[in-house]
């Protein structure tokens, strides 16, 4: 609970300072940027925030409600601060996800759990390029860390597999 209200605590401080800061000369963080671009490409207000490795790359990962109700993650490289990997968050059971997916959820489950053996501590669905995608927040003990593991529902491939260093908000 502490994390979560310190972690919201962070976001206000973000979303009320960002568009302050444009008008200062004051350098701001890469998260600031990343936020910042991320909120100018998806006008809304953001409800969680992680920060992943990915292929050994430092990745800002936001998800956004945007203004029009869907609900989005964006994905901003720490360095270059350019916006990447966009998807839309959907329900379990939705329609265009359950009509378009060839491989079940149990299935999926089961190939990242091959990969990376710990505990499901969170799954999301959603649409990536037309694309349904499996999502899947893996903790291993053993490594001390979550995993995010995104398993193809067409082809059941793993597609990105990320680790996963915080994250601050709620996704609920």
């Amino acid at each position: 609970m502490k994390k979560t209200i310190l972690g919201l605590s962070v976001l206000f401080a973000l979303s009320a300072h960002a568009d302050h800061h444009k008008k200062m000369s004051v350098e701001l963080s890469d998260v600031d940027k990343c936020y910042s671009k991320a909120i100018d490409k998806y006008p809304g207000h953001v409800v969680s925030m992680e920060s992943e490795i990915e292929n050994g790359r430092l990745i800002f990962e936001f998800d956004i409600k945007t203004k029009d109700g869907r609900e989005v993650e964006v994905e901003c490289d720490a360095r270059k601060h350019t916006i990447h990997d966009y998807e839309v968050e959907l329900k379990k059971g939705d329609k265009a996800f359950t009509d378009a997916a060839k491989i079940s959820e149990s299935e999926a489950e089961k190939i990242a759990l091959n990969k990376y053996n710990g505990k499901i501590v969170d799954r999301e669905y959603s649409m990536e390029n037309g694309k349904p995608m499996y999502e899947f927040d893996i903790y291993v003990a053993k490594k001390g860390h979550e995993y995010e593991v995104e398993v193809d529902a067409v082809t059941g491939k793993i597609v990105e597999v990320e680790m996963e260093l915080y994250d601050i908000g709620s996704e609920d």
